[in-house]
């Protein structure tokens, strides 16, 4: 907290925002800001704490202290009737504590210096007048040097980290305001984004210590992880215990994207700067804390995980660890890396031979459609095809007319039998009255496209339903298909197949040219089970290859792959393209021309079968 007090007093910036774990300094912090000020250059001051109870029965008796035990500030105080539990008078000027629920004492003095206590806990909208920090700064527009410093552990948000490639430093990124419910990190990115680094003391790097660096010894209680709590350094390796912690605080620094950071002689020396920003914001992780132990915070998390209260989990990675919490730290999802685990050694376009079901997704936002294709086998085996993304605004022709050349063109010889396409994301607004482009595309297409709307659980997971659909400017309506799914079971059988090793009936493949990008989409959300219902929750900002990967599983499921039998596969196609590929003919046939038999596939999972040979013409059709 240290460059957080020293910024606020030496001015220079209109914000000054610390954002850190409970138990930091914060509060200690914020009175050694107001006893400098008014020691050393007396002016108004204005104290915002978070409810009046909180004023009144802990800041308030600290602030006294303060006043009483500094033996230059102790015979400025004006005592008596004067002093009142909210207002003090010191060296001449007014020192007033406010709550966030008093609009009147909000904005009652001019001040030159205001400071906000746990912003996150303050509420949006003071009776009506406003938020709390638009009141409080207009204190200040008759001082030049006006700061407010505001301090706060954050709340919720979905918040990633990126890798600054020059640096090596891992930084938070700057999240979408949608995906952000903490009013403090909002301030926070809004500014210079400051991170509290350490040394390594192996390697000698500098790095920004958080959770992910926090290990105890697998399978441990919470008390076995608080005996057993260690950090690792993300460039070396190297371990670190809490003896070490003392050590890498007192050779600890601020660094901002933009800047770096080193030991020399001993000390850290900053280079570089950061972005230009009349807001200085800070974040310091509460590992780096001196009157909480490593040990402490890990037991703390894992009681709260082993609770599987959310909201306790969501106190323990915000007091703890001074992180944004999203659900997805309790949830059940892969990682982007076990996906490309999942490469085999076939190039974007070609089928292998165990592909006999061709079909397509697509996702709709506002400026693209996002598609995927993939290929089912026996026992709903599948591998990846294409994917990739169509630009232009979908609510006009040209994006739509892309796309109906790219699912009506072959791929190996093979046609797509089947498209969905996400009709959730309307790209025209309502008020205009213009028709809805999906409908409008798979009308056009109906005997190939389907609309598809998703529900968060629907018994069954696979329902068809007519709809009615009126055009823009006509009376007359027409009717279509209208597929809803549930996203609940389509997204955790996508996870279930990830999962499915890959030598299984039912494994889940992607050709050799997959992207990391498209690896993390499909791992985008955690499924948690919330007060006994399950809901998905976002990890990262895109999440649309998921949402195309679960509409294929989709038409899979409706298609009956999974009950292809094993041994189907294609003749004179890729046959090395999977681990353990099916031979070229059903197991007790020999010789070519022998015949396999196929489920008949249909939505309706009719249990008949019929015959075809290799890549007979049937199939194909």
């Amino acid at each position: 907290m240290l460059p957080w007090s020293a910024a606020v007093h030496q001015g220079g910036f209109r914000r000054v925002v610390a954002v850190t774990s409970a138990q930091s300094g914060k509060t200690d912090s914020m009175l050694d800001v107001i006893g400098a000020r008014l020691d050393q250059r007396p002016a108004p001051i204005i104290y915002v704490g978070p409810t009046k109870e909180f004023l009144t029965d802990q800041f308030e008796p600290r602030l006294m202290g303060l006043l009483d035990e500094a033996e230059t500030l102790k015979n400025k105080v004006v005592r008596g009737r004067r002093m009142k539990k909210t207002l003090k008078h010191v060296a001449g000027v007014r020192v007033r504590l406010a709550h966030a629920g008093s609009s009147s004492a909000l904005k009652s003095d001019p001040a030159a210096l205001a400071l906000i206590d746990e912003f996150d806990e303050m509420m949006a909208n003071v009776k009506g007048q406003g938020d709390v920090l638009g009141l409080v700064e207009a204190r200040g527009e008759t001082y030049a040097d006006f700061v407010t410093a505001i301090t706060s552990t954050p709340a919720r948000g979905l918040v990633e980290i990126e890798l600054d490639e020059a640096t090596g430093f891992e930084f938070w990124a700057a999240s979408a305001t949608g995906d952000l419910e903490s009013p403090i990190w909002k301030l926070w990115q809004e500014g210079t984004r400051h991170h509290w680094a350490w040394p390594c003391k192996h390697c000698n790097d500098y790095f920004i210590p958080r959770f992910k660096q926090l290990h105890w010894p697998e399978r441990a209680t919470p008390a076995q992880a608080k005996r057993g709590a260690y950090l690792s350094c993300p460039r070396c390796g190297g371990i670190h215990t809490e003896d070490d912690k003392s050590w890498m605080n007192e050779r600890g620094a601020m660094v901002a994207p933009g800047q770096n950071v080193s030991l020399v002689d001993d000390a850290p020396v900053v280079t570089g700067a950061p972005e230009e920003s009349s807001t200085l914001s800070m974040w310091t992780s509460g590992l780096c804390s001196p009157f909480v132990t490593w040990g402490q915070r890990a037991e703390t998390y894992l009681t709260a995980l082993e609770s599987g209260d959310h909201d306790r989990i969501q106190t323990a990675m915000n007091a703890s660890f001074g992180e944004c919490y999203s659900m997805t730290a309790s949830g059940d999802v892969p990682e982007w890396q076990e996906v490309m685990e999942r490469r085999l050694p076939y190039k974007r376009g070609e089928i292998p031979a165990g592909g006999l079901r061709l079909v397509m997704a697509v996702d709709v936002q506002k400026f693209s459609l996002i598609y995927g294709i993939r290929a089912f086998g026996a026992r709903g085996t599948s591998w990846l095809i294409d994917d990739g993304q169509l630009y232009g605004p979908t609510d006009t022709d040209d994006v739509w007319s892309a796309l109906a050349d790219l699912m009506l063109q072959p791929i190996a010889g093979m046609q797509i039998e089947k498209v969905f396409i996400d009709s959730g994301f309307r790209p025209d607004k309502p008020e205009q009255g213009n028709e809805h482009k999906v409908y409008e595309f798979c009308r056009r297409y109906s005997w190939l496209c389907s609309p598809t709307k998703g529900r968060d659980v629907q018994t069954p997971p696979f329902r068809v339903s007519k709809i009615e659909v009126k055009p823009d400017g006509k009376r007359a309506r027409y009717s279509i298909n209208l597929v809803t799914l549930s996203t609940d079971f389509f997204k955790s059988l996508v996870v279930s197949r990830i999962r499915t090793p890959m030598d299984a009936p039912g494994a889940f493949y992607v050709h050799q040219d997959v992207s990391e990008d498209y690896a993390k989409q499909v791992t985008s959300e955690a499924r948690v089970v919330v007060e006994g219902k399950p809901k998905w929750v976002k990890r990262s900002r895109h999440n649309h290859q998921l949402d195309v990967e679960s509409m294929l599983a989709a038409i899979g499921y409706s298609l009956n792959v999974q009950r292809i039998p094993e041994g189907v596969q294609r003749q004179g196609t890729l046959s090395d393209s999977a681990p353990k590929e099916p031979a070229d003919v059903a197991a007790g046939d020999e010789g070519e021309g022998a015949t396999a038999k196929l489920p008949e596939q249909s939505a309706a999972g009719s249990s008949r079968r019929r015959k075809f040979a290799g890549l007979g013409s049937r199939l194909n059709r």
